[in-house]
């Protein structure tokens, strides 16, 4: 009985090993990928099509009708498959916990996607944009690579327009911390699950004083903190999310 237990045990947990080495090496994989053909893609450029353009940075699949999606990971470059080969390719992607094989393949079908690491810039004119969106991005970017972004998103801004900006709000992180929420706090910053994106690695954390300062060294004006779902940028009903752990910033070219 004792040993039906053990190779039982041993039997489970070599399976279990083995589930985890193939999705790491499934990861692997796919990071290779994105980093190829973002590399690939680096020198697109893009010319708007419908007026007023607006743009979403980094959009993953939380996307509003009407809106130029850009996004370096997997599953954006996926959008340019036939439907029989979307539903195929949805186990690939990280998504699996927000969003079901239906939804995954109706996104990407009836929105718009540009594939592009925007660690390349972002591939459209100057003066050519007239509303920035970006959600629970910049985080994913060292300092000076989330200067250098909104930077280019100054570029590509029409004077007098807004982006506006959605990230975790390091004050509510630190409050959780001292509450002894310390593993919840702690997933702000690193995962416990793996493996994920190397595009989803956390590199930096802003509060309001910290991300209004990196806009205002990039050079945007009136920077000001939002309410969820008020602003000047247009859908927030449909983008705006993570409510109870996000700071909402916008300011203008």
């Amino acid at each position: 009985m004792i040993d039906r237990i053990l190779r039982a045990h041993f039997d489970r947990e070599s399976s279990e090993n083995e589930d985890a080495s193939r999705g790491y090496l499934v990861r692997r994989t796919i990071d290779e990928a994105e980093r190829f053909f973002g590399w690939l893609c680096r020198r697109q450029r893009i010319e708007p099509s419908v007026k007023p353009v607006k743009l979403n940075l980094g959009s993953g699949l939380y996307v509003a009708p009407g809106w130029i999606n850009i996004d370096g990971s997997a599953k954006t470059l996926f959008a340019r498959l036939p439907q029989f080969a979307l539903r195929r390719a949805y186990p690939l992607a990280t998504v699996k916990e927000t969003h079901s094989r239906d939804e995954f393949v109706s996104l990407l079908r009836d929105h718009r996607f540009v594939y592009h690491n925007l660690k390349y810039g972002i591939p459209l004119p100057d003066s050519s944009v007239d509303f920035i969106f970006s959600s629970h991005m910049l985080h994913h970017l060292y300092r000076d690579e989330a200067l250098k972004l909104i930077r280019e998103a100054l570029r590509v801004l029409k004077p007098g327009s807004a982006m506006r900006i959605a990230v975790p709000d390091l004050e509510l992180i630190v409050a959780l911390y001292l509450e002894g929420k310390r593993e919840q706090a702690l997933e702000f910053f690193f995962y416990s699950k793996a493996p994920r994106s190397n595009l989803s690695r956390r590199c930096y954390q802003y509060d309001f004083t910290l991300l209004k300062a990196l806009m205002e060294e990039a050079g945007v004006r009136n920077v000001r903190r939002c309410k969820f779902r008020e602003g000047t940028v247009p859908d927030l009903d449909l983008l705006d999310r993570l409510v109870g752990e996000s700071l909402f910033v916008e300011g203008d070219r």
